[in-house]
Protein backbone atom coordinates (compact mmCIF):
# COMPACT_ATOMS: atom_id res chain seq x y z
CA UNK A 1 0.00 0.00 0.00
CA UNK A 2 1.26 3.75 -0.76
CA UNK A 3 1.27 6.14 1.28
CA UNK A 4 1.96 10.01 0.93
CA UNK A 5 5.18 11.11 2.30
CA UNK A 6 5.89 14.38 3.80
CA UNK A 7 9.26 16.22 4.66
CA UNK A 8 11.00 19.16 4.65
CA UNK A 9 13.82 21.64 6.25
CA UNK A 10 15.79 22.42 8.90
CA UNK A 11 14.17 25.56 9.67
CA UNK A 12 10.56 24.08 8.71
CA UNK A 13 9.87 26.81 5.93
CA UNK A 14 9.96 24.23 3.54
CA UNK A 15 7.25 21.42 3.22
CA UNK A 16 6.83 18.86 1.11
CA UNK A 17 4.49 16.26 -0.19
CA UNK A 18 5.24 12.85 -2.55
CA UNK A 19 2.45 10.79 -3.11
CA UNK A 20 2.33 7.22 -4.03
CA UNK A 21 5.15 4.16 -4.00
CA UNK A 22 8.50 5.70 -4.73
CA UNK A 23 10.59 4.52 -7.72
CA UNK A 24 13.64 3.81 -6.09
CA UNK A 25 15.51 4.49 -2.71
CA UNK A 26 19.77 4.64 -3.26
CA UNK A 27 22.81 6.17 -1.95
CA UNK A 28 24.83 8.60 -4.50
CA UNK A 29 29.13 8.73 -3.56
CA UNK A 30 29.75 11.20 -5.95
CA UNK A 31 32.06 13.97 -4.84
CA UNK A 32 29.22 16.27 -5.50
CA UNK A 33 26.68 14.86 -3.16
CA UNK A 34 29.22 14.01 -0.64
CA UNK A 35 29.76 17.99 -0.54
CA UNK A 36 25.86 18.82 -1.29
CA UNK A 37 25.13 16.57 2.08
CA UNK A 38 28.08 17.31 4.28
CA UNK A 39 28.48 13.38 4.37
CA UNK A 40 29.57 10.38 2.96
CA UNK A 41 26.83 10.19 0.23
CA UNK A 42 23.53 11.27 -0.27
CA UNK A 43 20.54 9.28 0.27
CA UNK A 44 17.92 9.51 -2.39
CA UNK A 45 14.00 8.68 -2.43
CA UNK A 46 12.80 8.91 -6.14
CA UNK A 47 9.95 9.90 -7.23
CA UNK A 48 8.07 10.77 -10.65
CA UNK A 49 7.76 14.30 -10.72
CA UNK A 50 4.28 14.79 -11.05
CA UNK A 51 3.83 13.36 -7.88
CA UNK A 52 6.15 15.55 -6.13
CA UNK A 53 4.67 19.13 -4.72
CA UNK A 54 6.37 21.82 -2.61
CA UNK A 55 3.29 22.86 -0.26
CA UNK A 56 5.10 25.65 1.62
CA UNK A 57 7.52 28.26 1.37
CA UNK A 58 10.39 28.36 -1.81
CA UNK A 59 13.48 26.52 -2.94
CA UNK A 60 16.38 28.22 -4.32
CA UNK A 61 18.22 25.91 -6.82
CA UNK A 62 21.96 25.56 -7.99
CA UNK A 63 22.77 23.33 -11.83
CA UNK A 64 25.69 21.55 -10.23
CA UNK A 65 27.47 20.02 -13.10
CA UNK A 66 28.78 17.36 -11.21
CA UNK A 67 30.50 13.88 -11.75
CA UNK A 68 27.95 13.01 -14.59
CA UNK A 69 25.03 14.83 -15.92
CA UNK A 70 23.84 18.09 -14.50
CA UNK A 71 21.81 17.75 -11.30
CA UNK A 72 19.37 20.56 -10.23
CA UNK A 73 20.39 20.89 -6.75
CA UNK A 74 16.96 22.88 -4.56
CA UNK A 75 17.55 23.87 -1.52
CA UNK A 76 15.41 26.25 1.94
CA UNK A 77 17.11 29.84 0.94
CA UNK A 78 16.49 30.49 4.45
CA UNK A 79 18.57 27.45 6.22
CA UNK A 80 20.14 25.96 3.82
CA UNK A 81 19.27 22.89 3.88
CA UNK A 82 19.53 20.49 0.55
CA UNK A 83 15.59 19.16 0.17
CA UNK A 84 15.55 17.12 -3.23
CA UNK A 85 17.68 16.90 -6.48
CA UNK A 86 16.29 16.88 -10.46
CA UNK A 87 19.08 14.73 -11.98
CA UNK A 88 18.64 15.15 -15.91
CA UNK A 89 19.07 11.74 -17.95
CA UNK A 90 16.44 10.43 -15.92
CA UNK A 91 13.74 11.59 -17.33
CA UNK A 92 10.90 13.38 -14.87
CA UNK A 93 12.69 12.31 -11.70
CA UNK A 94 12.11 13.85 -8.45
CA UNK A 95 14.98 12.54 -6.07
CA UNK A 96 14.05 13.57 -2.24
CA UNK A 97 17.01 13.81 0.43
CA UNK A 98 16.18 11.08 2.39
CA UNK A 99 16.97 13.00 5.74
CA UNK A 100 14.38 15.43 5.15
CA UNK A 101 11.49 12.89 5.17
CA UNK A 102 9.52 13.22 8.56
CA UNK A 103 9.18 9.73 8.65
CA UNK A 104 12.35 7.96 7.84
CA UNK A 105 11.42 4.47 9.61
CA UNK A 106 11.50 2.71 5.73
CA UNK A 107 14.03 3.73 4.34
CA UNK A 108 15.92 1.41 2.86
CA UNK A 109 18.20 1.84 -0.15
CA UNK A 110 19.00 -0.78 -2.47
CA UNK A 111 21.39 0.52 -5.10
CA UNK A 112 24.41 2.89 -4.68
CA UNK A 113 25.90 4.46 -7.31
CA UNK A 114 29.65 6.42 -8.08
CA UNK A 115 30.94 3.69 -5.64
CA UNK A 116 34.64 4.77 -6.70
CA UNK A 117 34.45 7.68 -5.10
CA UNK A 118 32.99 6.33 -1.62
CA UNK A 119 34.76 6.76 1.50
CA UNK A 120 37.21 4.04 2.31
CA UNK A 121 36.15 3.81 6.17
CA UNK A 122 32.17 3.46 4.53
CA UNK A 123 31.16 -0.39 4.14
CA UNK A 124 27.70 -0.56 2.67
CA UNK A 125 25.68 -3.74 3.20
CA UNK A 126 26.18 -6.16 0.59
CA UNK A 127 22.43 -5.98 -0.14
CA UNK A 128 23.27 -2.55 -1.49
CA UNK A 129 23.87 -3.18 -5.24
CA UNK A 130 26.60 -0.86 -6.15
CA UNK A 131 28.39 0.50 -9.27
CA UNK A 132 31.37 2.36 -9.98
CA UNK A 133 29.26 5.15 -11.34
CA UNK A 134 25.53 5.27 -12.29
CA UNK A 135 24.77 2.25 -14.79
CA UNK A 136 27.51 0.63 -14.53
CA UNK A 137 28.59 -2.75 -12.37
CA UNK A 138 31.23 -3.04 -10.84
Amino acid sequence: MSKDRTGGCLCGNVRYRATGDALAMSLCQCSHCQRSTGSAFGIYVAYPKAAFTVEQGEVRTYDDQGDGALVVRAFCGDCGSPVYAEPTGFGELVSILGGTLDDKSDLKPTVAGWCVSGQPWVRLPDEIEQFEKWGTAD
